[in-house]
Parts: C-alpha cells; structure tokens; sequence
C-alpha cells in the first residue's frame, strides 16, 4: 500500500523547517544542500517540491507575510485610531527582533529584484504588495466612517506603500529614527491637536 503524500503539506512543511536556516545566513549565502539537510530530505527531493532556490524563498517570506498580514488584520478591527493604526501598519517589520530579522530578508530580497529583476520575484512582490494594499485600504476606509478622514481628502494607497518602501530602505541608515519619521509623516498627513501614540 502506497503512502499518499500531501504535496502542498510537504512544500510547506519543507519551507517552514527552514525559516531559522534563512534568517540566519540570508537569501545569497543559502544553498539547496543546507535546505535539504534542515529539511531531513535529500536534494532530489527539494526539486520534486520547489523549481529553485528562490522558490523556496518565495515559499518561506510568505510564511513570515501571512504572521505579519494576521497581525494588521487584527490591527484593522483595534478600537484605536487611524493614526494608530497607521502607526502599527509602518511599524510592523520594525517592533521586535523578529521582524528586524524578517525585514533583513526582506531587504536582501528587495536588492535582488532591484538589481536584477527576474520576473518571478516581481510577480512575488506585486502580490505581497496587493496584500498589503487591501489593509491599508481598509484601515483609511474605517477612517473615513469614523469620520476621522474627512470624505474629500485623498489619501493615496501606493503612496502609503511608497512611504512604507522608504522606510524598509532607509532603516538601515544610522540617523533614520523610524518612530519619529513614521509620527512626523502621519502629523502630516492626518494632523490633530492631540499627541497620539
């Protein structure tokens, strides 16, 4: 009697086993060797499941952008403010040492498809930005009914992403003090009498 193997199950499997393995050495220093052996399968086996290393990639960020999109769709439905939630949105990849770590990722991933644009990972990134997008959407549509955001003012979904994009490159920077420029751009944005956050 054959075993039946799930093949989503297994490519998920396979990738998840690997997130520490990619955190630690990065998109350039891993190696289809070093997945197979975390992994506990051989190398022909991570073909069976994945085209190439930066399918597995594609496999393991999106795992780190489903625990991440999970944590703004709670903040979606926060009794707080926009600006709150706005703050929370821009600040995700920055709160703890666990995102610093996914946004390094992130961050080579980025240098990547900038600098050599293979198709298959701005595909990856219109989606992951599409996602993204839709809670923004969200967050100024619930400002607009509370009335926070007055109905004539047009805020900009890919310019917040932009701004958002900005922010990721410009961590690195030692001057970029991430709070304050996220509060100074929200101030600009969305001004009240009242300090928040």
């Amino acid at each position: 009697m054959s075993i039946i193997v799930n093949k989503e199950e297994k490519r998920r499997n396979i990738a998840l086993s690997c997130r520490e393995l990619l955190l630690e050495h990065g998109i350039y220093s891993l190696t289809i060797s070093q997945i197979a052996k975390t992994a506990g399968v051989g190398k022909g086996t991570i073909y069976e499941y994945f085209d190439n290393k930066e399918d597995i990639v594609f496999e393991i960020i999106t795992t780190f952008i489903a625990e991440r999109e999970k944590g703004l769709l709670a903040i979606v439905t926060e009794p707080s403010t926009t600006k709150e939630k706005l703050f929370h949105f821009f600040y995700l990849l920055f709160e703890d040492e666990l995102a610093r770590k996914q946004l390094k990722v992130y961050k080579e991933f980025l240098a990547i498809s900038l600098t050599s644009e293979p198709e298959e990972m701005l595909v990856f990134s219109e989606q992951c930005q599409d996602k993204f997008s839709i809670i923004l959407k969200q967050i100024l549509e619930a400002g607009r009914t509370s009335g926070e955001i007055a109905k004539h003012m047009q805020i900009s979904v890919s310019s917040l992403m932009l701004f958002w994009t900005g922010l990721v490159v410009d961590s690195r920077l030692s001057n970029c003090d991430i709070k304050k420029e996220i509060h100074m751009f929200l101030d600009m944005l969305l001004p009240s009498n009242k300090k928040g956050l």
